[in-house]
């Protein structure tokens, strides 16, 4: 984890200095590989079998949680046949590892001509909104592959597990994190072509509810 660790906070300096549009455009191949050689390590293998019980249709178990919303690191599975809700990432980075399982990534971006009802969304709510979007070709995961999710392309994204009978399960690397300001998680469903719904909650999403609060700080050294 400290090869990943170092990469990751690299990155989030140059977020810091020259903003988002900065994680549309460097090179993340430091990052992919840091990732790759994280999870074949004994001691994050050892502490996921300890401590990752499936509880509900999706599960989530925190790798590294650092302080301020500067970056996550967590993993996520899915039972089979589950999807998550199409949700965004506003401003932010996420790589998203496989490491079990097969699974499908939906991606969108919103039209940049919608873009201030997305930012008037989140600082006022209220009703939900039909937006212009972008939808791009849904991509079929397996054990070992990555995708990625930028301020500028493929924001908005759900998974979906395709496996009879196995767990979908992935490393999300996320930076930097939402913060209940300006990066503040919104929910998204298909209205008719090349258009979506935006709303504040999902219509249909079960999982093991997770309170921030009661998280214990699983962080890997």
């Amino acid at each position: 984890m400290h090869k990943l660790l170092k990469e990751v906070v690299k990155v989030y300096t140059q977020f810091q200095k020259l903003g988002p549009t900065y994680l549309d455009t460097f090179d993340n191949r430091a990052i992919t590989e840091a990732t790759f050689e994280a999870v074949k390590t004994k001691q994050l293998q050892e502490y996921i079998k300890k401590e990752f019980k499936p509880i509900g249709d999706i599960s989530m178990l925190p790798i590294h949680l650092e302080p301020e919303h500067r970056f996550t690191i967590a993993m996520f599975a899915l039972r089979p046949g589950v999807r998550m809700p199409l949700h965004d990432h506003p401003n932010m980075f996420v790589l998203s590892h496989v490491m079990n399982g097969k699974g499908e990534r939906e991606s969108w971006d919103i039209d940049p001509i919608d873009h201030h009802q997305q930012i008037e969304f989140r600082k006022n709510k209220g009703d939900s909104r039909i937006l212009k979007a972008i939808q791009y070709p849904k991509l079929q995961l397996k054990e070992g592959d990555n995708c990625y999710t930028t301020p500028n392309k493929c924001n908005l994204h759900k998974f979906s597990n395709i496996h009879e009978s196995e767990l979908f399960m992935f490393l999300d690397v996320i930076l930097p994190h939402y913060n209940g300001v300006d990066r503040v998680i919104n929910f998204y469903e298909p209205f008719s072509e090349n258009q979506l719904e935006l709303m504040g909650n999902p219509k249909t999403y079960q999982r093991h509810p997770i309170d921030v609060d009661d998280i214990r700080e699983f962080i890997v050294q």
